[in-house]
């Protein structure tokens, strides 16, 4: 891991499913992180639904699965998920469509090229690009 520092910005590159992986994130979040009692875990889903989303998760807590050491104050993983159902009145009730990991040949291919990190007004944000 090659750690780069410019004015506005920090980037890593990890690998996540044998491909490279831009990691940046800006000065506010490198402040935010570094005040952390333990690392943040970035997930970053690849929803397939009734359309194509990509969300950004973050958590406080280590999930039960395998993650990548982006820093010590960061971690990450990238996993794709799909609908079991595709209903207005299932949206209305979970807030999005039930889903369920999608672990096949061809999602484990999948990886995001660019993940861009942010602390504004007191909220984690963040973006990937396939």
């Amino acid at each position: 891991m090659q750690l780069t520092n410019s004015l506005d910005h920090a980037t890593v590159t990890v690998s996540v499913n044998g491909k490279p992986l831009a990691v940046e994130w800006t000065r506010a979040a490198a402040r935010k992180l570094a005040g952390r009692p333990q690392p943040l875990v970035v997930e970053l889903e690849l929803y397939f639904s009734c359309l194509v989303k990509k969300f950004v998760h973050f958590h406080d807590a280590a999930p039960q699965r395998a993650t990548v050491q982006v820093t010590d104050e960061l971690h990450l993983y990238f996993h794709a998920v799909t609908s079991t159902a595709c209903t207005m009145d299932a949206a209305e009730r979970l807030g999005r469509q039930p889903e369920t990991e999608l672990d096949t040949a061809a999602t484990r291919s999948l990886t995001p090229k660019r993940v861009r990190l942010d602390f504004q007004k007191g909220q984690w944000q963040g973006m990937f690009w396939m």
